[in-house]
């Protein structure tokens, strides 16, 4: 959900800037000028990164990925102009040489040039993503809005290459990397990750946290307000506010990158140990009905048993399968669609089932 209104929290000298890994793309291996894209990298201080898969993993507005120098490229294609009709979204998983394992989690910066604006480019992640802040130049061009569940960075000006509209997003512990990408038709980011694009004087921002004062610096008028990031409301049901666990086809073993799901999923329930939960899984729309119903309670079920494995109650917990009973997109039988897109529907999600315990 793109932002209503923006809140400034920039400061300097705050945040001391923590180590974080420099990585060089230096190739593509497969899918040049397509939305999954396949770049070889590496990086001296993590010898088990051969590899950046690059996707667009969903929309409503397309792209595709190139290799610009030692950055990886995403140029937007869009058939509506203007924020927010312009999303796409996109991931970069960090990989082993079989390039399929993930690393292991590890700390990177994230350096992108040239948002312009305005109206036209924005970048975004979300707040329980492991994003430690975002820097920008002093003075930037650039509008910051740290109100949860995203970070956002938004162009005002158009400018070419100039460091004001430069922006720095840095991760800690993390493996896998999603943005918002608001672009018109055309307009690219170069996305580096070796130090390229430094910022000589920047300030940071960072996420707010729970119940933050929030100032009205103009009318000097202060209100409380829950930004809680544990949760989220759709369609009135309280869900645990993380990524979806996302399986491979067919499949329904625990990924890498669903442990880190499912970790935060943990600790949601041993902070809140009067909760209920039902892990919803679901499947794309190939193969029969009655094959994908089996399939999704089986992921159900693998979700399940992986967190009762960690010591969670089993009344507290339950899972049920839907099969291909509720896409998220227009991927129905008979619908040609990308693997991208076929991916989304294959996930699990967490909803609480007794949310009036968390009002007590």
């Amino acid at each position: 959900m793109f932002f209503a209104s923006v809140l400034y929290l920039l400061f300097g000298g705050n945040i001391v800037a923590q180590s974080y890994e420099l990585v060089t793309v230096t190739g593509v291996y497969s899918g040049n000028e397509t939305d999954d894209t396949l770049f070889k990298a590496n990086s001296t201080t993590i010898p088990s990164l051969a590899y950046i898969r690059a996707q667009r993993i969903a929309g409503p507005q397309d792209g595709v990925f190139t290799q610009s120098g030692d950055n990886i490229r995403y140029t937007a294609i869009s058939k509506i102009t203007g924020i927010p009709g312009n999303l796409s979204k996109i991931r970069f998983s960090f990989l082993q040489s079989d390039k399929r394992s993930l690393i292991p989690p590890n700390n990177f910066r994230f350096v992108i040039n040239d948002i312009d604006g305005p109206n036209n480019e924005a970048l975004a992640t979300n707040c329980s993503a492991n994003v430690r802040f975002v820097g920008t130049a002093n003075p930037t061009n650039l509008k910051i809005d740290n109100t949860p569940p995203d970070l956002n960075a938004v162009g005002t000006v158009d400018e070419n290459e100039g460091a004001t509209s430069r922006v720095m997003f840095e991760f800690k512990s993390i493996s896998i990397v999603e943005f918002d990408n608001y672009a018109n038709d055309g307009y690219l980011k170069d996305f580096d990750l070796d130090d390229d694009y430094p910022i000589a004087t920047p300030l940071f921002v960072e996420c707010l946290t729970n119940f933050m004062d929030h100032i009205d610096i103009e009318n000097q008028e202060y209100q409380k307000i829950d930004f809680s990031m544990e949760f989220k409301t759709i369609d009135g049901k309280l869900i645990i506010n993380t990524n979806p666990i996302y399986f491979d086809r067919d499949e329904y073993n625990i990924r890498e990158d669903a442990v880190i799901e499912l970790e935060k999923v943990l600790k949601i329930m041993n902070k809140y140990p009067e909760i209920i939960i039902e892990l919803q899984s679901h499947t794309d729309s190939r193969a029969s009905d009655a094959y994908n119903i089996e399939l999704s309670e089986n992921r159900a079920k693998a979700s399940v048993d992986w967190i009762i494995n960690k010591g969670i109650d089993p009344t507290r917990i339950t899972g049920k399968g839907f099969g291909e009973t509720q896409l998220v997109n227009k991927c129905s039988n008979g619908v040609k669609c990308s693997e991208a897109e076929h991916q989304l529907n294959r996930r699990t999600e967490f909803i609480v089932l007794n949310p009036e315990v968390l009002k007590q």
